[in-house]
């Protein structure tokens, strides 16, 4: 009894930093329309020159949706985290700062991206971005999973499998966007953040047919 009680001293409500999270990722998700300027056209040529200017600004509308389905997906993914978790103690509480310095730095590069997607540190940043913030999260449910005592209860192992292999493609795209910027195809890496996801949910369907075969012979 002692020792559960010196436990949750240790501990700390999850309520809390969940709303702060909450509140960052949405704050970021609105920052990042701010990148869609409207621009200033005099109305006598705006019916010649505005349609020329919104294809322009394709790389921005691309930049800023594939940042927007990222944070979005992030943030299942957090939710998901805390789904399992009791309380936090300080290690995630930390995990949880650094995640958010890199998520209100993602406005900031996808508008860069965006903005100078012809010139490579541009879309490099924003893949530096991306890589270290999918990087925590990984980090994140690592930890979260080998300590018990912060949990509401056991995980079922094909869970922690998928939820692994749900962080994988931002970073798999991330490292090989990068290396396309570097190769001189800094706007095509962009769709790697399509590419990825895409290729991974197959991998998942199969694997988990699979699975379900397996589970249906034993039967």
């Amino acid at each position: 009894m002692e020792s559960e009680d010196i436990l949750d001293n240790t501990l700390i409500s999850k309520n809390r930093l969940e709303a702060l999270v909450d509140g960052v990722f949405a704050f970021a998700m609105t920052l990042l329309v701010i990148g869609l300027s409207v621009p200033t056209i005099p109305k006598t040529e705006a019916a010649t020159e505005l349609p020329a200017y919104i294809v322009s600004m394709f790389p921005q509308f691309l930049s800023f949706l594939i940042a927007f389905f990222i944070l979005a997906s992030l943030w299942i993914v957090h939710h998901e985290h805390f789904h399992f978790l009791r309380s936090v103690n300080k290690v995630v509480l930390w995990l949880n700062v650094l995640i958010l310095i890199f998520v209100v730095l993602v406005p900031f590069s996808t508008n860069l991206s965006g903005t100078y997607s012809h010139v490579p540190i541009a879309p490099l940043i924003f893949h530096a971005n991306m890589l270290v913030l999918s990087c925590l999260f990984l980090v994140q449910w690592q930890y979260i999973i080998r300590h018990p005592s912060l949990l509401t209860g056991p995980i079922h192992p094909d869970r922690t499998l998928d939820a692994v292999m749900d962080r994988v493609p931002i970073i798999l795209a991330a490292v090989v966007g990068m290396g396309l910027v570097i190769f001189n195809a800094p706007f095509s890496s962009m769709y790697m953040y399509m590419i990825f996801p895409l290729l991974m949910r197959a991998v998942m369907w199969y694997l988990h047919s699979k699975r379900a075969g397996k589970n249906g012979q034993q039967a």
